[in-house]
């Protein structure tokens, strides 16, 4: 009987199986390689689909057949599941489905299940009907109708073998800009077979037309490779031209092809017109081929190109194109070719055709400019115009980095920011957070003073603060820092979601000096934590300036704030050993720090003495930066009013103030700002050590200037900061000049500007106030956001002055021997925005903050 089962079994499996076998796997096979072809097509096509659930039965059928012994495989085969297996792989109904069991016999789908499948795979592979496509291009191009007309339909035309024909079919396609993956992955595999059939011209035409359509692959380079390169000498200029532009449009670099193109190119080098060549320049640069040869040869044909002015007034088409000379510019940039002539040669060439810049070519010829540091006045301004005119085509990157570029020439009044900043509220909704780092880069780098900004980008930032990283807002808070430009919102945003564990020992320290230059005690706490934490792992492998930074931006802060002592401490163990390499501008900052705050472990010293910084600063005072000159003259203040016992510190003193440093009222800014203004953001905006330089975004380094950096752009920052003292104490002085108090408002000089009045004429309009000392003099300081200290909008009653702010009082105070009373922003808000508040609302709240000051 066991024999008798046995042998039935394997009657099924050596007959029934092999049957079934095959028919499913045929069905299966034949649904997936449908689906494979038209999927280029339809992505969500039935086709698709049926052979999706084709390939789950099937596996599911394996899955069960590898776990059933003989005896239930032969029940299963002559129950019904064997049917609804073969129903479900067919797609038909399980009822017109049957499975005979009878040795050699195959099982056929019905007619019905046959055609359907027919009819969908046709129009799966047809995609788009040519009635369509005609239908659809004849509006708006002009049609071979003798072409259209040979074909009946989409498949007709994938079973073309000559190359006569495939290439007629190719170019048409690209006449009408449509792309159909079906027929052309056929036609490339018919290609693939025929290479001998073809040559290098033949190659240029087809690779052409794919490279508009978007259909050309590293497949194709390769395998025509050989065939190029033996016949490339056959090649006209404009087909070694596509040849070279197709490789690198798929980004393929084979070295033969690429030295025979180039071999071909200094033969006939006069054959080519200047817009050819400016394409095969741009197709080494995106190759990242450096030929100084054919690069310099090139650099002289163009030079010899006549400039006709008349050409574009003419409306005829000039030698040079707007596209022709970015891609001569991108591409000498880009590959380091730095010489002048040829970018003079581009500015001459791109006056007559500026209108004729997209937004994409100004950006990349900004860029250009940028990276070898040409840099051309009358150039940058016909950009300049032009990208206004364009301003609503540019994209977020593009927008960025053309503001960069300006940036970086130091056109800060230039109009072009004005304008992004008016199309802001409708391209920002297309921003991604590194949009937004970019943008805010370039106008602090440009240093342009714009509140509207700001009232686009914090509701974005508040709204999209959960996809920003740790970096993101590092970078965002650095913008708001260097522009000095103190939003509690976006304070409070910041010390919410910024998670200081992902940050750098490098990075923690640069978050602490943006919140000390700002003012803002929320995040220390978090901040020195996790840099307490890193420095006890990696200690050693800190740099001493990053160090530095650190120690002045807590000493500055205050080492009230919990963890800041201890670390504090741990830090000044790093710095006793690490002066020696600190640079000029970690000196400076470090000197007003050490000189302003006692030390925390209260031995009386700091890690590195003071007067040894004053030293070193003194003598190194060429390699400062404007703002840390500034900063220099502070600390000379310093030294008079903290140590007046010290004779060695007055010394230095007097060294420094016969320098006269000042600031550079002239310098490039969105505003025009006095000495004073910049001297108090100098002393505020501290500490100043690497918060100018490495704080470019990593897509930004890749895009703009590498060589040079940001070695163009003017050093002072916090211009939000000086306006903001500007206009303040300019609507004081209006408010006191309309009850007619006698009053000096000085912008001008060696201290932060102020107001200066006598007590006498301003208690005569405190209706007689009688007393003594009435010709003493009263100083009125604007107290700005970042003049306190504090953690908060709210908590801003509870602040308390900063060492720089009581710096300046105790200047003042011994400069005119005077009481100096600080007008806090909160008071009077009405300075510093507009809040409808009249000249008498505002001297009464002046006449009550001077009251206390005045008796």
């Amino acid at each position: 009987m066991c024999a008798a089962k046995l042998e039935r079994t394997g009657f099924v499996l050596r007959n029934v199986w092999p049957n079934f076998k095959h028919f499913a796997g045929e069905q299966s096979t034949s649904l997936a390689h449908s689906s494979s072809e038209s999927g280029f097509v339809r992505k969500n096509s039935q086709k698709a689909e049926a052979a999706a659930g084709a390939k789950h039965v099937q596996r599911r059928y394996h899955a069960n057949r590898s776990r059933m012994v003989p005896r239930q495989l032969s029940g299963w085969l002559s129950s019904s599941g064997a049917r609804h297996f073969v129903a479900a792989a067919t797609g038909a109904r399980p009822e017109v489905s049957s499975l005979s069991l009878q040795p050699g016999v195959v099982p056929q789908p019905s007619s019905e299940v046959l055609k359907s499948g027919h009819r969908k795979d046709q129009a799966l592979r047809s995609g788009v009907s040519i009635d369509e496509l005609i239908k659809n291009a004849a509006d708006k191009y002009e049609l071979n109708e003798a072409f259209w007309g040979r074909y009946a339909d989409i498949p007709s035309m994938a079973l073309a073998s000559e190359k006569e024909d495939i290439l007629q079919i190719i170019e048409n396609f690209a006449l009408i800009h449509r792309k159909h993956i079906y027929l052309f992955q056929r036609l490339k595999s018919t290609v693939l077979r025929t290479l001998d059939m073809w040559s290098a011209s033949d190659f240029a035409v087809l690779c052409h037309a794919w490279a508009q359509l978007g259909f050309l692959h590293e497949d194709l380079c390769v395998g025509m490779a050989d065939r190029v390169q033996a016949t490339a000498y056959a090649c006209t200029c404009q087909e070694l031209c596509w040849l070279m532009d197709a490789y690198a449009t798929a980004r393929c670099s084979v070295d033969s092809v690429v030295n025979e193109i180039t071999r071909q190119t200094l033969l006939r080098l006069e054959e080519f017109t200047p817009s050819q060549l400016c394409l095969h320049a741009s197709s080494f640069a995106r190759l990242n081929i450096r030929n100084a040869q054919l690069f310099s040869s090139i650099a002289d044909m163009l030079e010899q190109v006549p400039l006709c002015v008349e050409d574009s007034v003419l409306g005829q088409t000039p030698a040079l194109s707007a596209r022709d000379l970015t891609l001569a510019a991108y591409s000498f940039a880009k590959l380091g070719f730095h010489t002048p002539r040829i970018f003079e040669t581009v500015a001459r060439s791109a006056l007559p055709v500026i209108r004729d810049f997209t937004a994409r070519d100004l950006q990349m010829l900004t860029v250009a400019l940028v990276r070898v540091q040409h840099k051309d006045a009358e150039l940058l301004e016909a950009l300049s115009i032009q990208a206004q005119r364009r301003i609503a085509q540019f994209n977020s990157e593009s927008l960025a980095l053309l503001l960069r570029g300006m940036a970086f020439f130091g056109r800060s009044r230039d109009p072009l920011f004005t304008r992004a900043v008016a199309q802001l509220p409708r391209a920002i909704l297309t921003f991604r957070p590194g949009d937004v780092t970019a943008l805010l880069s370039a106008f602090a780098a440009a240093r342009v003073h714009s509140p509207a900004l700001f009232d686009v980008v914090t509701p974005f930032i508040l709204e999209k603060a959960g996809v920003f990283t740790a970096s993101d807002w590092l970078l965002v808070l650095q913008s708001y820092s260097s522009l000095g430009h103190r939003d509690s919102t976006f304070l409070s945003a910041l010390a919410l979601h910024l998670e200081a564990s992902k940050l750098s020992f490098p990075q923690l320290s640069s978050a602490l000096a943006d919140c000390s230059r700002l003012s803002f005690t929320g995040a220390t706490s978090a901040l020195a934590e996790a840099a307490h934490t890193k420095l006890t792992l990696g200690g050693g492998m800190c740099s001493a300036d990053v160090v530095a930074q650190m120690y002045t931006a807590l000493l500055l802060l205050g080492s009230e704030t919990p963890g800041s002592a201890g670390l504090l401490m741990a830090l000044a163990e790093h710095l006793n050993s690490g002066a020696v390499e600190l640079s000029p501008a970690s000196c400076v900052d470090l000197c007003f720090a050490s000189l302003l705050a006692p030390p925390v472990d209260g031995g009386g010293r700091h890690p590195v003495d003071t007067l040894q910084l004053v030293e070193r600063c003194t003598r190194d005072i060429q390699e400062l930066s404007r703002e840390g000159q500034l900063l220099l003259g502070l600390i000379a203040q310093g030294l008079e009013q903290l140590l007046p016992w010290n004779n060695k510190a007055l010394r230095y003193a007097e060294q420094i103030q016969s320098l006269n440093l000042r600031a550079d009222s002239e310098a490039e800014s969105s505003e025009s700002l006095s000495e004073g203004c910049w001297i108090a953001a100098a002393g505020h905006l501290v500490p100043r050590a690497g918060g100018q330089a490495g704080r470019t975004s990593p897509s930004e380094v890749e895009s703009l200037a590498e060589p040079g950096g940001l070695g163009g752009l003017p050093a002072e920052s916090g211009v939000f900061l000086a306006a903001e003292i500007r206009d303040a104490l300019s609507n004081v002085s209006a408010a006191l000049a309309a009850r007619g108090i006698e009053h000096n408002l000085v912008l001008d000089g060696p201290t932060e500007a102020h107001i200066l009045l006598s007590r006498s004429s301003f208690l005569s309009e405190l209706e007689r106030a009688s007393g003594t000392g009435l010709d003493d003099k009263l100083v009125l300081l604007w107290g700005s956001s970042v003049h306190f200290l504090s953690n908060s909008e709210e908590d801003s009653t509870n602040s308390a002055l900063s060492l720089a702010s009581k710096l300046q009082v105790a200047a003042l105070q011994a400069a005119y021997g005077a009481k100096v009373l600080v007008l806090p922003h909160w008071r009077l808000p009405c300075l510093t925005r507009a809040t409808g508040s009249s000249i008498d609302d505002l001297f009464r709240v002046l006449k009550e903050l001077c009251r206390p000051a005045i008796k």
